[in-house]
């Protein structure tokens, strides 16, 4: 299947602001749980799970223009392995029948899902529905966490500054004893920094390590840049 460039390179901004996110974090899709989300003529009945928004197979299967309704679960039995747990799953969902409601499992897509089926989709419509999925993205990454992350250069920035802080707290602790000794008008500061600091600096180690886990090489050329969260583990336990 063939895209054209300006979507196709749109589909990679969007998607890879998305994929920046920790598993801890989600997009926040308010504005689309209080919206019509509507395609054409096709009016989605979204399911929120994990803080996203998710879309049932049917819906996505008429909104495409497929006359069968299993038709999107055909295409991600073929495509699975293209699939993330992230971008399709199961959810039990309460259905009436004549002898009363049931639970059964179907099968949802979060957007992002949602857009790859479309690029597997080979209706009229897939064309028009993955510029739409797109632009129902690009509006919530504006209104997201996402949107307001640091730079890597700036993370950079903040874990050489996590250090400067571990090694001041490390100096600190070095001059405590001696400060002791010399009955100082200082001890009771000093003493306070090395009993009351090394959790929060623990804390934000974690914090940055796990935000700056993606980059490799540090922006300003530092060899040293892998070893930045290394210092201090014996002394901040």
């Amino acid at each position: 299947m063939h895209v054209k460039n300006d979507e196709a390179q749109k589909c990679a901004n969007t998607l890879s602001l998305l994929s920046n996110k920790s598993g801890k974090e989600s997009i926040d899709m308010n504005s689309v749980h209080n919206n019509e989300l509507t395609f054409q003529q096709t009016e989605f009945h979204p399911v929120s799970h994990a803080g996203e928004t998710w879309l049932t197979s049917s819906e996505l299967a008429a909104a495409l223009g497929y006359k069968k309704s299993d038709a999107v679960t055909q295409i991600f039995s073929r495509y699975h392995d293209e699939f993330t747990e992230h971008m399709s799953t199961t959810l039990k969902m309460s259905v009436v029948r004549k002898t009363g409601a049931v639970d059964i499992p179907v099968r949802v897509f979060s957007l992002r899902g949602a857009h790859l089926v479309a690029m597997f989709a080979t209706t009229p419509k897939a064309k028009e529905f993955r510029r739409w999925v797109l632009d129902i993205l690009d509006r919530e990454i504006q209104h997201s966490p996402i949107a307001k992350q640091f730079t890597d250069d700036e993370l950079c920035t903040l874990a050489y500054l996590w250090r400067s802080a571990a090694v001041m707290y490390e100096a600190c602790r070095e001059v405590h004893p001696l400060l002791l000794v010399a009955e100082h008008r200082l001890v009771p500061r000093f003493s306070s920094i090395g009993t009351n600091y090394n959790r929060g600096i623990n804390k934000a180690r974690d914090i940055l390590k796990r935000e700056t886990d993606h980059i490799k090489e540090q922006p300003w050329g530092d060899s040293n840049w892998k070893n930045v969260f290394s210092y201090g583990k014996g002394i901040l336990q």
